[in-house]
């Protein structure tokens, strides 16, 4: 079965959805370890989906999955803040597997980036930095989470725009053999790498230092001839070997000459019909009970992500009322102090000529601020060590729930 998407199935993707350009989100859906669907209204089309499937799949169903009733807290956030928003331009980074769409706002202008790799991902950007993501990630070159600076992965070569000198260099420089860097160093994947190989009739195991120059200008044709056959193709191959799905391309390929050949009119379309072989298989295989603690365990792994990105939210907003020390400290002395000489009405119209007091509650002595862009509710009552020691202590509930439900998915797995 195919594992994840190519940097040419990204490509023709990018291609369908530009029919959503110009589109607006209507709702947004989050459901199980990482499945996301954006419902669209297309002007003239009716409704169209995108569906981002299992953290690997990318693509534009015909027909609408079974979403939940009730919205996640990632569901909650997107719709909180790109409802209604128009589609701008989808576009694809270089040629890495990862989606870039415009939404437009009469405030804000975001960015909606979808990652194919490294496990999957959605993240909802604003100015450059991570608003929200599905998957929180920090590694030494690269850290993914709410507040970072969004950072694109080291871009990779594109063969779909390169020279036949820039070709030479990733060759000459290499030191594997022909086919793993023409899979990897060469971005094509290793059905290409392989298909490549077999039209050339040079051995894959060749190393590319020892290629003559008339060598080297053949596989950079064939790579022209195959990248330009993809990029045109508005149809997908879909591969079968006894029964079982090998493959999805879009062109056929000499290296599957011996299997079954299906073709559809979309990158989706065979999609779409691989998902649904994989699930039907998948319940044959699958005894109920089995099929019961499945979806339990991604009830379980969606709670814990959200306490976890509940305690991080609260830390975040706990330091800083520290780094606004200043501010906040002064904004509490005054509140508590006016707050038993005026009336609410009079402290609420003080309160709100502060630039950054978004709103106040006398009935609870609640005033919410607005603090290195996060929203901060304080209590006026107290002081600014008692707010920030209230709300590190929230944070420390939600960790605490986290690492109680982690014990829980432990034993259901």
């Amino acid at each position: 079965m195919k594992k994840e998407m190519s940097s040419f199935d990204v490509r023709a993707m990018v291609n369908e959805m530009a029919v959503l350009e110009g589109a607006h989100l209507d709702k947004i859906f989050h459901w199980g370890a990482g499945n996301v669907l954006f419902r669209l209204n297309v002007q003239g089309q009716g409704k169209k989906e995108l569906f981002f499937s299992d953290k690997r799949w990318l693509y534009m169903p015909d027909q609408r999955p079974e979403t939940p009733a009730s919205p996640t807290s990632f569901a909650s956030f997107l719709r909180k803040y790109v409802d209604n928003a128009r589609v701008g331009k989808i576009t694809q980074a270089g040629f890495d597997r990862i989606v870039i769409v415009e939404l437009l706002k009469s405030e804000a202008d975001y960015k909606l980036i979808f990652e194919m790799f490294g496990g999957g991902n959605v993240l909802l950007v604003l100015d450059g930095k991570i608003m929200n993501c599905l998957i929180h990630k920090v590694r030494k070159d690269r850290s993914v989470r709410p507040g970072d600076e969004y950072v694109m992965p080291r871009s990779r070569f594109d063969p779909t725009s390169s020279t036949l000198e820039l070709f030479e260099q990733i060759l000459v420089g290499s030191n594997t053999d022909l086919v793993r860097t023409l899979a990897v160093d060469a971005g094509l994947g290793g059905q290409y790498a392989e298909e490549i190989c077999k039209r050339t009739g040079i051995p894959k195991n060749v190393k590319p230092p020892e290629l003559k120059s008339d060598d080297i200008k053949k596989i950079h044709s064939v790579v022209n001839d195959i990248v330009a056959s993809a990029l045109s193709s508005a149809s997908a191959v879909m591969y079968r070997k006894n029964g079982e799905i090998i493959d999805i391309t879009l062109n056929e390929l000499h290296i599957y000459d011996e299997y079954e050949k299906e073709t559809f009119s979309s990158m989706s379309a065979a999609i779409a019909s691989m998902i649904v072989s994989a699930k039907e298989e998948e319940s044959e295989t699958t005894d109920p009970e089995t099929e019961k603690l499945r979806r339990r365990i991604d009830r379980q792994k969606e709670t814990i992500e959200e306490y976890r990105t509940e305690a991080a939210d609260l830390k975040k907003r706990a330091d800083s009322i520290y780094t606004n020390y200043a501010n906040v400290n002064e904004l509490l002395e005054v509140l508590s102090v006016q707050s038993k000489k005026i009336g609410w009405d009079k402290l609420r119209e003080g309160a709100m000529k502060i630039s950054f007091v978004k709103s106040i509650d006398p009935s609870k002595n609640n005033v919410t601020v607005n603090l290195d862009d996060l929203t901060v509710t304080l209590d006026y009552t107290k002081g600014i060590d008692a707010n920030a020691s209230d709300t590190y202590q929230k944070g420390k509930d939600f960790d605490d729930k986290a690492k109680r439900a982690t014990t829980a998915l432990r034993e259901s797995e």
